[in-house]
């Protein structure tokens, strides 16, 4: 699927785009005033090769020129220990449900555009047919332009704990209709 508004493209992209989404995370962060909003931890390229590997998927937002400025990353992850699902003590077959909205980035020249939010959009429409109704994600509790935008589109905040190496972290959920 391939959206466009505004001159801005919004499509999926699989593991091919690994190395893309590296080098934007990265390029974001540094760009960041303050570090504890973002957390990019020490994970390489080959996390992210591994984790847009269907049934997990990125989104990507084109400029109108064509350059990428803007990335969501939708983690499926299953039974694994790190599922957010965890956090909220979701039964198995419930963790088996969820999908995450592991990361969203938008370079600075292109905020105000609602690209996050239209990237999770996105994703929503995407995973509409899939069997991942419970869509989670964390947010610091001082991005207030993201907390805003996800809870804009009917995530909850469920708990706040400290994750990612001590920070604090909203963690939230949005349940999506039974297809």
């Amino acid at each position: 699927m391939e959206s466009i508004h505004d001159g801005y493209r919004l499509r999926r992209v699989g593991p091919e785009a690994a190395g893309d989404f590296y080098d934007l995370i990265h390029e974001v962060y540094a760009q960041l005033p303050d570090k504890q909003l973002f957390s990019v931890g020490s994970i390489g390229p080959e996390w992210y090769e591994e984790t847009l590997r269907d049934p997990g998927f990125g989104v990507i937002a084109e400029s109108p020129e064509g350059e990428l400025c803007g990335l969501l990353i939708v983690r499926i992850p299953g039974l694994n220990e790190k599922n957010l699902g965890r956090d909220i003590a979701l039964p198995d077959d419930q963790l088996l449900r969820v999908a995450e909205m592991d990361t969203a980035a938008v370079l600075p020249a292109h905020r105000g555009h609602k690209l996050e939010r239209r990237m999770l959009l996105f994703a929503e429409e995407e995973l509409r047919a899939s069997p991942y109704r419970l869509l989670m994600c964390t947010v610091s509790p001082y991005n207030l332009p993201s907390l805003k935008s996800v809870q804009n589109l009917g995530y909850a905040i469920m708990t706040t704990k400290e994750k990612y190496g001590g920070y604090l972290r909203n963690v939230l959920l949005k349940r999506l209709p039974e297809a």
